[in-house]
């Protein structure tokens, strides 16, 4: 009996310490001490009773997004902030909610543009630009619950960036955000400089597919008007059950040397769709790497700009692949010798598998400067190799193609059906970008 009621007492102490802790906390963020816009997250706003009996009601059990508005004048002077109030005890509560709760908490994060490096390393609560941890629970960048991450509309998109590399800015995070079980919406952003400086990789401006609650995902990420630049990776992830759209995005400058990064590499999600995104010099790295079960390609454009990307296209894990308005173009100093890449790791093979093109352009350079005992091929399909080449479960697929057009390749290499250019044709480098327009 002694023993147990001294565990309690220890328990209770335990519980006291962690109210005293809170308050402490609580204390110090109404204070001016820290930048503006803390002290919201110490009194989080509640809904009023309507009858007027002044009692806090409930927030509504439906998915509606509570709006936060970020920057120079606004609610969360920082994106920060922002995030220390999603993930509060009020709100998130770093997950302890638990996700039936927390599903119902979404949030619409308006980000308005600042004066040049207002957001420099602004990535959660132990970057190297606050002097003292900021917040409680503290925020890394983990997006617990649905999200809309925004630039103001009709504004030009705030720059969300690190001094030269994340090393000390992402601090316990490999990404500016970490998508978790839910929803959640980029548009009109743009992001830079989230890369590690040994040049090992991986760091991301945005990281994909993680489950905070240890369950299957199914859910869907959106990335549109956005630029992503400087980083290690551009988005980097995703898993079984989620749906990723890419749109009006332009991917340019990731990579890291090593061969590891990529300007956009997805992992086994359920589907990929790349609509109206230019991709576009990459340092040793893909300008496209997608194990998707299912990926389609609109109107979109893989450029090297005579840069050092690998593969314009990588799809290491066959899988459904449709493209409907493509052009790849592959650079002198290429560190890759195909276009496009079908099937070609022993790694898991999807099933179902499909290939089906529609125009296509491959504009290939005269010779490969760097490796110049290297041919040059357009689409290699290596699906027949057997598993020791493309996984276990391979098999042949067959390629469905029509109105390829190739430069610089001869039929043969090309290696599917098509008609030879005489000329190099055009190619449109402008941005996708509305707000580049």
């Amino acid at each position: 009996m002694g023993s147990g009621r001294k565990a309690h007492d220890r328990k209770a102490d335990r519980v006291r310490a962690s109210c005293s802790r809170r308050s402490v906390v609580a204390a110090i963020l109404s204070t001016a001490v820290l930048p503006a816009g803390v002290a919201a997250l110490a009194k989080p706003s509640e809904r009023k009773d309507p009858s007027g009996s002044g009692k806090a009601q409930p927030r509504p059990r439906d998915n509606t997004y509570e709006v936060l508005e970020v920057g120079p004048g606004k609610r969360f002077a920082s994106l920060t902030l922002a995030g220390c109030f999603m993930n509060s005890e009020a709100r998130w509560n770093n997950s302890y909610r638990g996700a039936d709760q927390i599903s119902r908490m979404g949030f619409r994060v308006i980000i308005s543009p600042g004066p040049p490096g207002y957001y420099m390393n602004d990535s959660g609560s132990h970057s190297r630009r606050w002097k003292s941890l900021v917040g409680w629970p503290p925020y890394e960048g983990n997006l617990l619950g649905p999200v809309i991450i925004e630039g103001e509309p009709g504004k030009p998109p705030p720059l969300l960036c690190t001094d030269g590399c994340g090393d000390g800015v992402l601090y316990y995070q490999t990404g500016l955000f970490a998508t978790g079980d839910f929803d959640a919406t980029f548009r009109r952003l743009r992001f830079q400089g989230f890369r590690r400086q040994d040049g090992y990789g991986n760091y991301a401006a945005i990281r994909l597919g993680q489950s905070f609650f240890n369950r299957p995902l199914s859910n869907r990420i959106v990335i549109e008007n956005c630029e992503l630049s400087g980083c290690d990776d551009g988005i980097l992830g995703g898993g079984a059950g989620q749906k990723i759209l890419l749109r009006r995005c332009h991917f340019h400058h990731n990579g890291n040397g090593a061969g590891r990064c990529h300007n956009v590499y997805v992992g086994e999600v359920d589907e990929l769709v790349v609509d109206d995104v230019l991709s576009t010099d990459c340092t040793i790295g893909h300008l496209l790497k997608t194990r998707a079960a299912a990926t389609t390609i609109r109107n979109s454009r893989l450029l090297g700009a005579a840069g050092t990307e690998s593969a314009c296209l990588d799809v290491p894990n066959a899988g459904v692949l449709t493209i409907d308005g493509l052009v790849c173009e592959k650079s002198p100093d290429s560190d890759a010798s195909w276009i496009i890449h079908y099937s070609g790791e022993s790694q898991d093979f999807h099933n179902p598998s499909a290939v089906k093109v529609r125009n296509l352009t491959l504009v290939a350079p005269a010779a490969l400067r760097r490796h110049r005992s290297w041919g040059m091929a357009g689409f290699v399909n290596q699906s027949g190799a057997g598993p020791a080449a493309s996984g276990k479960g391979a098999h042949f697929i067959p390629v469905q193609a029509e109105a390829v057009q190739v430069f610089g390749l001869s039929a043969s290499k090309c290696g599917l059906p098509c008609r030879i250019l005489d000329r190099r044709p055009p190619i449109d480098r402008r941005s996708p970008l509305e707000w580049h327009a």
